[in-house]
């Protein structure tokens, strides 16, 4: 699989990341629900399963087979990614920058959830970076 295809998948993950948090977020706020457990458990939950798909995908492409358990485990970098990055988001002098973007209107109620949505992009673009070039290795019989 070529690098350019590589990074597209990537850029697919992120994306779905982004769509993913921002969606949890709008539903946290609207039917005030715990947005830790949203941004903790079910969104990395839900990466995994998107990341298990698509690393599937790109094995099977590449090798014409499947091997269930190097899946799983490269897998579990898009969790591990947005662990990290959530941690991050913690801090208040990563997330400013992001927030300071949003409208001031907007800024109390939806400025934390389009940083962390921010950084979840960039979780979902390094986490399936790596995953992705593992995925590809073709499992030896």
């Amino acid at each position: 699989m070529a690098a350019s295809q590589l990074l597209g998948l990537s850029f697919a993950m992120g994306a779905a990341l982004l769509t993913s948090t921002v969606l949890l977020g709008w539903i946290s706020i609207q039917y005030s629900w715990s947005a830790n457990f949203l941004k903790w458990a079910v969104l990395p939950a839900l990466g995994y399963a998107v990341a298990l798909g698509i690393n599937a995908a790109t094995q099977y492409i590449s090798c014409k087979t499947l091997k269930i358990e190097q899946i799983a485990i490269t897998s579990l970098s898009i969790p591990i990614a947005m662990y990290v990055f959530l941690l991050l988001t913690l801090i208040s002098f990563i997330r400013k920058p992001i927030e300071m973007a949003v409208p001031m209107s907007y800024k109390a109620q939806y400025g934390g959830l389009l940083a962390i949505a921010f950084y979840m992009f960039w979780a979902g673009m390094f986490g399936e970076g790596l995953a992705g070039g593992f995925s590809q290795t073709c499992p030896s019989s």
